[in-house]
């Protein structure tokens, strides 16, 4: 949630002073926002867990009531500590657009459970993102709600270390531990927080030590398994009752003002509770002939003088400069040119990850002498990023040097990461457009990452990207790259694991779409995310330019090659990428058999690589398929087996598998009692 805290831009308060309404979490935010916004902070972007979470809405952020009474639902369940990374990537892009290089103007709050803040990986690893060049906020506080219990897990089951915040001593933040049940005590540590935050910028830790009353929640009985601790607990007043005798002993309000103003409160939540866009077209995403050739001599070259490149890179840059005289793209000059085609349109593209700036990864091919038993060779297709051979330190980024006032690119290769780095996909969020059909994108950001090993990120794309619009109300943008390929290498270098992603779309697989003249678009802004897997350097051109171009925002998740990246035959012309063109959906044979339609026998539908059988694609298509032929045509399938894992790691097996079913997709006498 982004709070303004200005004082002039802050929403009236309820009528009622502060440390009345309810528990810790509200005066504690509050001490933090207002005392780092005299310290020049504009906006605080602020994470929680679920409990507590509408008394800082109502409290904090004075959400109005009924909006917050609309929204409630019992039967939701609160995001747990992934939100970290979340708010930590929102943060760094409200700082990046309003040109905060050192996060005086914008600032993180996280508030953690005590068990989770100790148990949750996640919190490690942003801890240890917190301070590398392109991840840094400049410094969160983090508040620990220590209420001694983790669901039903005492501390000394929970966790190994004496105190719950020990994990922030690994980047040596300051953690100041004060009693809960003092209210005058938590403020004060708040403000000294909030002063370390703003001269050090570095994270600091506030551990507020309490209990929770009512056990997991109002409905749980904890006298079952921490019978000692709940009896001391009943014994004591609630935080409120005990600061509020505290005021009225020294004379600060009466008995009557304080009784006054909770029934006031009171009134006001009981009255409170009684009470798209038409155009869905997509414009050409091609660009002007001068333009692709612009860019594609910009990728060719080095545009700093003096600057000593490796040799072999050198050869590279070459063979881009043939391919632009040619009027033909590689998967990297096709990602390049549309990279550089929304720079020039004022986006700004920030590609994240593990080996991003150079993009790299092994594979056998399939063709040439040493396709069965020659060693795998290494791809590094990229090369956004260049370094001096002869200067330490010194690089040069080509592509930030395109056009004048153009956006800047960023691409930074992340720590050995995917849950952490993946959570900053709150990134673009940060500047929603509106559902106008004419609002522009303000930012976009690109992720790449290999193959399957999204699975250790899993619950960022459960709880944030496949359910954004429906679960959080948010239109997000981020994409997706998951190199995936099958060629014998293995399981864990091969598959991105399409499958998870097609389960997780929410269209139905028994409903044929009504086909109207925006039907493309129409259909994908009813879908939760976009999932693709282009085969041609031009169609990926097309869709990272058509995310940025549509009326909308939708995750794209694209199942990017490795092969391919050197295939000979997987070049584009200019011509498909030239105003006018688009995305093509489905890729029509253009051989023999599409002159003479009467003639076909059998239609091949190919996607993918060839997955197994309870694998990529198939289970998503079949349906479909039956749904649109109203089940008057048979469905075959011709492809590997079903397996446990992936792929193989012999390429002699791998290429066997291949032949086998390629030949059997091609026998016209097969499958002629299956369907």
């Amino acid at each position: 949630m982004a709070l303004p805290c200005k004082p002039t831009s802050c929403p009236k308060p309820p009528p009622f002073p502060p440390g009345f309404y309810g528990l810790e979490e509200s005066d504690l935010d509050k001490t933090i926002i207002d005392k780092s916004s005299e310290n020049g902070v504009e906006n605080v972007i602020m994470g929680m867990p679920h409990r507590g979470r509408l008394n800082v809405l109502a409290n904090v952020i004075r959400k109005e009531l009924d909006q917050i009474f609309c929204q409630f639902d019992s039967k939701l369940e609160a995001a747990d500590e992934a939100v970290d990374p979340v708010v930590q990537g929102k943060t760094k892009a409200e700082q990046f657009y309003c040109g905060d290089t050192d996060g005086k103007r914008v600032m993180s709050i996280l508030l953690h459970g005590d068990a989770a803040f100790a148990g949750q990986g996640i919190v490690y690893e942003t801890f240890h993102l917190s301070d590398l060049p392109s991840y840094t906020t400049h410094g969160t506080v983090h508040v620990v709600v220590n209420n001694q219990i983790g669901f039903t897990t005492d501390p000394r089951m929970a966790r190994s270390s004496p105190y719950p915040t020990d994990v922030a001593r690994v980047v040596n933040a300051p953690i100041f531990h004060v009693n809960a049940d003092d209210p005058e005590a938590v403020m004060y540590v708040c403000n000294v927080a909030a002063e370390w935050r703003a001269t050090f910028h570095k994270d600091v830790v506030v551990d507020l030590v309490c209990y929770r009353r009512n056990g997991h929640n109002e409905m749980d009985e904890p006298m079952f398994t921490q019978p000692l601790m709940y009896k001391q607990i009943k014994k004591q007043k609630g935080v409120l009752q005990k600061y509020a005798e505290t005021l009225i002993a020294e004379g600060v309000v009466t008995r009557q003002e304080y009784e006054e103003e909770i029934a006031k409160y009171d009134r006001i939540c009981f009255f409170t509770l009684d009470g798209q866009p038409k155009s869905m077209n997509c414009p050409s995403t091609g660009l002007s002939e001068e333009e692709l050739t612009h860019i594609g001599q910009v990728a060719s070259s080095v545009p700093v003088e003096d600057f000593t490149i490796h040799g072999g890179l050198s050869r590279i840059l070459k063979a881009r400069a043939a391919m632009i005289q040619n009027r033909t793209v590689d998967w990297a000059l096709g990602e390049y040119m549309a990279f550089g085609s929304l720079l020039k349109d004022g986006i700004h593209v920030r590609l994240s990850g593990q080996d991003v700036e150079r993009g790299t990864f092994r594979y056998s091919p399939l063709t040439g002498s040493d396709s069965a038993h020659g060693p795998s060779r290494p791809i590094t297709h990229r090369h956004h990023v260049l370094h001096d051979q002869n200067v330490d330190k010194r690089i040069c980024i080509p592509m930030n040097h395109l056009f004048p006032n153009q956006a800047p690119y960023t691409v930074c290769n992340s720590s050995l990461s995917e849950y952490g780095v993946l959570g900053e996909c709150a990134l673009p969020t940060a500047k929603p457009p509106t559902l106008s059909a004419t609002a522009p994108y303000q930012s976009t950001e690109f992720w790449a990452q290999f193959g399957d090993f999204h699975n250790t990120a899993q619950c960022i794309i459960d709880q944030f990207i496949c359910p954004g619009q429906a679960k959080w109300v948010r239109q997000n943008g981020i994409v997706l790259l998951l190199p995936h390929g099958m060629e014998g290498m293995g399981p864990e270098h091969s598959s991105a694991r399409p499958e998870r992603f097609l389960q997780m779309c929410n269209d139905d697989r028994e409903v044929f779409p009504k086909i109207t003249e925006d039907f493309a678009m129409r259909q994908l802004y009813d879908c939760n995310w976009i999932v693709v897997n282009c085969s041609t350097p031009a169609n990926y051109f097309h869709v990272l330019r058509r995310q940025i171009l549509q009326p909308f925002r939708k995750p794209l998740i694209i199942f990017t090659p490795k092969s391919l990246l050197r295939h000979p035959e997987a070049k584009s012309s200019f011509d498909e990428m030239l105003p006018g063109s688009h995305f093509q959906r489905l890729i029509p044979d253009q051989g023999p058999s599409a002159q003479s339609p009467e003639a076909v026998k059998r239609i091949i539908f190919c996607t993918g690589k060839e997955e197994h059988k309870n694998q990529g694609y198939y289970d998503y298509i079949k349906p479909r398929m039956r749904t649109a032929t109203d089940r008057t045509r048979p469905v075959w399938y011709a492809g590997r087996d079903s397996a446990a894992a992936p792929a193989t790691g012999s390429k002699h097996t791998h290429l066997l598998e291949l032949q086998r079913f390629l030949d059997t997709a091609f026998n016209l006498d097969a499958f002629s009692s299956q369907s």
